[in-house]
């Protein structure tokens, strides 16, 4: 059942802007994630910034983002690289909500982390001087989150897609007066009107060039 929802997901090109999904689904999808996607001794260091459909200018604020960061990056002109097709990560722009992945820090540790800490455990994410160092740790547990709310989304026919190509630099952020802590993953969900075609050329690695069973 669970490789059988996974299998029906599709890379978005375009949103429909018209669909309605109720803030109350996605709620409850995000709190059924939360439930039970594993996190290392509970911290979940990560904050979801969650925009609907009202917030369309951050969302354009993203994209420029986006499209910044790969014009950075690649030293092309973004203008003239996309004047026939847009970027993939356009999807941003005709989302019915987008979710900013950003870290935590954890002021307000539970009482068996607070034990762990006075036996001489080390927490990175409850201190800001060692945050830094666990944004590897953060970004890994975002990738676990967003996978099942991806899941449960797909059962409720509602599309995802994920951006990786922003600027993690927080300078770059100004105009979201809620990314405090460095942004790790950008997530879409909504209705699809367009997806990604299939390509026979664009093909993932072979499984045992991923998959190597040791002798």
């Amino acid at each position: 059942m669970i490789f059988e929802t996974f299998k029906k997901r599709r890379a978005v090109l375009e949103y429909d802007t018209a669909s309605n999904i109720p803030m109350a689904m996605i709620n409850n999808l995000l709190r059924q994630a939360w439930q039970v996607t594993p996190s290392k001794n509970n911290f979940m260091p990560y904050t979801i910034h969650v925009l609907g459909p009202q917030h369309q200018h951050y969302k354009n604020l993203a994209y420029q983002n986006c499209l910044n960061n790969e014009g950075r990056s690649d030293g092309t002109d973004i203008i003239k690289k996309y004047a026939k097709y847009p970027p993939f990560y356009s999807n941003i722009l005709s989302c019915s909500y987008l979710l900013i992945f950003t870290q935590r820090l954890e002021d307000q540790p539970n009482l068996y982390q607070i034990d762990a800490m006075r036996r001489g455990c080390t927490f990175e994410c409850t201190k800001e001087e060692t945050l830094e160092a666990a944004y590897t740790g953060a970004a890994l547990e975002v990738g676990m989150f967003s996978d099942v709310f991806g899941g449960l989304c797909q059962e409720k026919s509602i599309d995802v897609s994920s951006v990786l190509c922003f600027s993690r630099n927080l300078d770059y952020w100004s105009e979201f007066p809620f990314v405090t802590r460095k942004p790790i993953m950008l997530m879409t969900a909504g209705k699809a009107k367009v997806y990604k075609g299939t390509n026979s050329i664009n093909l993932r690695p072979e499984f045992e060039r991923i998959v190597n069973f040791i002798d």
